[in-house]
């Protein structure tokens, strides 16, 4: 029960209570006042009689003692008027009925008045002649008791609502900052630190006010301190201090990640990029020219594979770069070491080396049969052959016996005949909890058929990207899903991969928007996961997007998490129902303590937020094992669980 609601039942109560003493005190006065009213007006008029009809009766003349009895009696105010002798024979008597009127018989029944015989003897002298005995009718008081409680109640009444409604307008008024400290806390518990800047002006309320708004902004700070912090342990862990890039550590873990995780199904080059002498350069112009050197380096490589959409790139130490792409066509690795070949030569161009031979780039494509140190080891081969021709110079090593990569032309038809035809096929693997019991969700995953296999989004999507048709994938997979949702048991809770270029279609989120308002009962039980590395680009898109979906009763999660250095700050407005932590964390867990220091402290930012965190890719009970002992919240994997047939 409300606060208002008991203050109400108190005032009401209180109001009750004055009102039926009130009342009862009111009606109990009346009611003795008219019975001694009744009882002085009885006896008055028969001592009155008495002195009138003395000589009357004396002389025994009925036709003056009948005139004088009626001349009173008929006046309506005598229930009875009796003459008797002194035999106590009647010698002239008058009666009438009791008249109520308009006062109930219940009223009656309730506060009976007492109608008491006056009494007055008759002389003659000394000589006793008779009796009159005269009772009054309480007809007229019983309707002035009635009148008097029926007005009484009615002015009670309406006082009493008057000052019901200005009580509850009051106590309105003066719960109005709890109805905020509510909301604020409320907003608090959301991930949310508003601010009451109207402070009440009770002196308790405006302390319960103060109080709320210094924890408000202390919550905010200790969320951001350690949003801080985790970011800070991060970068320490795996980004390059010079060059703002990833370190050795963090390309070792992708590498390993994305050639051995079954979902990932990486196709691309991997290349390695070394600037020329670079210890020479060194010790000619000091150490911090050469750090100012290979940050330039660093963002000139950056901007140079921007539009290759890189899934890594990283320092691996000295002079050494290290850059992964999902391209292996010839055009593409044509196009690929010519551009890391201008942005070397630009180097030279923009002043900051004197020689025009700045560095050298080797190149190497996995389709599918390489561990990393094969691939690594191919690269480096191509390396040592740029080195030996002219400057800036790249090359591609061999390709693997067997392996050919699809030319973009075919991917371009596979992908828009598979859309047509409705051929993408989609399988859903479940998220475990840790406790044992049932699973939090199952995710969507969506394959491609090709060559007479199942090629999983990681093998094909980086493809739809390219050619625009992320969001066409997209939007068969959520109708897919829709369609099927209501053939699976009630209780069944899926999760949808968006692509980067669906967050950022203003088009697709409109679509999502209508297709979720259409199917209001399933909309709850869907939650839309979004890579980490594509929401930190696009995080306009990403708030709209978490809006709609809470409008729709749909989740937001974010995927991949830890992929690439973003700030953790714009977590806080989103309202997110997990975190998926990225496999390459996952892996390193057993053996890599900083991935294990990331894990705990990205759990206390996500439980901070109140939402889950996630692992994914585990695919050993060694890491199933770290991972409950960092006690995640939910763990995913083939280890775990094969995807199954939607």
């Amino acid at each position: 029960m409300t606060l208002l609601r008991q203050l109400i039942m108190a005032i009401l109560a209180v109001l009750l209570l004055v009102f039926v003493g009130s009342v009862t005190i009111n009606v109990v006065n009346t009611r003795q006042y008219l019975d001694a009213q009744l009882q002085s007006h009885a006896q008055d008029a028969a001592t009155s009689l008495g002195l009138s009809l003395s000589t009357s009766v004396a002389e025994d003349d009925r036709a003056t003692m009948e005139s004088m009895v009626d001349a009173m009696f008929d006046s309506g105010y005598y229930r009875t008027i009796e003459l008797v002798n002194t035999d106590g024979a009647v010698l002239l008597q008058r009666t009438q009925p009791v008249r109520l009127g308009e006062v109930p018989d219940w009223f009656v029944g309730l506060l009976p008045l007492r109608t008491p015989v006056g009494d007055a003897l008759l002389m003659s002298g000394w000589r006793q002649l008779g009796q009159v005995r005269v009772r009054s009718n309480p007809g007229y008081a019983y309707l002035e008791l009635w009148r008097t409680t029926r007005d009484s109640i009615q002015l009670f009444a309406a006082v009493s609502v008057l000052a019901m409604l200005l009580a509850v307008l009051g106590v309105r008024v003066l719960l109005r900052p709890l109805r905020a400290t509510e909301t604020q806390a409320i907003a608090i518990a959301a991930r949310d630190f508003p601010v009451q800047e109207r402070l009440p002006r009770t002196r308790e309320l405006r302390r319960v006010v103060q109080a709320m708004n210094h924890m408000s902004r202390k919550v905010q700070q200790m969320l951001h301190e350690q949003i801080t912090l985790s970011e800070a342990l991060r970068a320490q862990a795996f980004r390059d201090p010079v060059t703002g890039l990833g370190n050795r550590a963090l390309f070792e873990h992708d590498l390993h990640h994305l050639l051995t995780a079954p979902e990932e199904h990486f196709r691309g080059t991997l290349a390695l990029v070394q600037l020329r002498d670079f210890k020479a350069f060194n010790n000619a112009h000091g150490y911090a020219a050469g750090d100012d050197l290979l940050r330039q380096a660093a963002g000139a490589l950056r901007e140079a594979s921007a539009d290759f959409a890189p899934h890594t790139l990283a320092r691996l130490g000295g002079a050494d770069f290290g850059l992964l792409v999902a391209c292996g066509e010839d055009a593409e690795l044509a196009e690929l070491g010519a551009t890391l070949s201008r942005a070397l030569a630009g180097l030279h161009d923009h002043g900051l080396l004197a020689e025009a031979d700045v560095g050298h780039v080797g190149l190497a494509v996995h389709a599918g049969n390489d561990t990393p140190s094969a691939l690594l080891s191919r690269a480096d081969a191509a390396l040592r052959a740029a080195q030996t021709q002219a400057g800036n110079a790249w090359h591609v090593a061999a390709p693997v016996t067997g392996t050919t990569p699809r030319p973009a032309s075919a991917w371009r038809e596979l992908l828009n005949e598979s859309l047509r035809d409705g051929a993408l096929a989609l399988y859903v693997q479940p998220v475990m909890r840790l406790d044992g019991e049932a699973p939090l969700h199952h995710e969507v995953l969506v394959r491609l058929h090709s060559d007479g296999e199942l090629l999983p989004a990681g093998g094909f999507m980086p493809m739809a990207e390219r050619f625009g048709l992320a969001s066409a994938v997209d939007r068969a997979v959520v109708g897919s899903v829709l369609q099927r949702l209501p053939e699976l048991p009630a209780d069944r809770r899926l999760a949808v991969n968006l692509s980067p270029s669906s967050l950022a279609d203003t088009q697709f989120r409109q679509w999502l928007d209508s297709q979720l308002a259409a199917h209001p009962t399933l909309a709850g039980r869907l939650t839309f996961e979004v890579p980490e590395y594509g929401a930190a680009r696009h995080l306009t898109a990403l708030r709209d997007l978490a809006e709609r979906l809470s409008r729709a009763g749909s989740g937001l999660a974010l995927d991949h998490f830890g992929r690439g250095f973003n700030p953790f700050d714009y977590l806080a407005g989103l309202k997110l129902r997990y975190i998926k932590v990225d496999g390459r964390y996952i892996r390193a867990l057993p053996q890599d303590s900083d991935s294990r220091f990331f894990v705990h402290t990205l759990r206390e930012v996500a439980h901070g937020l109140e939402c889950l965190i996630i692992a994914e890719t585990v695919e050993d009970a060694t890491q199933l094992t770290a991972v409950c002992d960092l006690r995640m919240d939910g763990a995913q994997g083939y280890h775990l669980a094969t995807p199954q047939p939607l």
